[in-house]
């Protein structure tokens, strides 16, 4: 394994399991907005919000998107909350155009990916963050060329900032296969 996908995997380890989701499936639900390819129809996600406190914190972190073999195919920032960038939408049947009961899960760069890939047979992804802070410390062990990013402990937001680009423009099959911004 290079080092690249030896260090992601060392902040995926280190990183907060926040979100898992279970499966997609159901009807499809569409987005009552007026943006794009961000409406849908999109299958409905059996999920779970594993730490509600890292959900909730209004602090910048990376976070980082895995399938149940463990390849880490998406990392993205949020600058607020995980549940901002995660969201719940008010979502409509595709069909009838009937309001759902439940708000649905959406990611607007992963879920056209996870439809994709479970409708191949991959079960379950989860979403992992680590906030600037405990970044700094996980660089801090993994040596250069991670060590030698500029960090400051008063500035998350740039060291979060610097892995993401750095996990982008060092992607393969293997690494962020998902992501497609912010790439050479």
């Amino acid at each position: 394994m290079s080092d690249v996908l030896t260090q992601a995997f060392e902040i995926y380890r280190t990183a907060t399991p926040v979100l898992r989701i279970h499966s997609i499936g159901g009807a499809r639900w569409r987005r009552n907005v007026a943006s794009g390819g961000r409406i849908g129809p999109w299958l409905q996600a059996k999920y779970t919000v594993l730490d509600n406190a890292a959900w909730e914190a209004r602090e910048p972190c990376l976070y980082l998107v895995a399938g149940a073999d463990s390849v880490i195919r998406y990392v993205g920032i949020s600058r607020n909350r995980m549940r901002d960038r995660w969201r719940t939408s008010p979502a409509y049947d595709a069909t009838t155009g009937q309001r759902l009961p439940v708000n649905q899960l959406f990611h607007s760069q992963c879920w056209k990916h996870i439809e994709r890939e479970s409708s191949t047979g991959i079960a379950g992804f989860e979403v992992r963050c680590i906030t600037g802070a405990k970044l700094l410390s996980v660089l801090a062990k993994l040596g250069p060329p991670m060590s030698a990013f500029p960090a400051s402990e008063a500035d998350p937001e740039t060291t979060v900032n610097a892995v993401e680009r750095w996990l982008c423009n060092n992607k393969s099959a293997r690494l962020v296969s998902w992501n497609a911004a912010m790439t050479r």
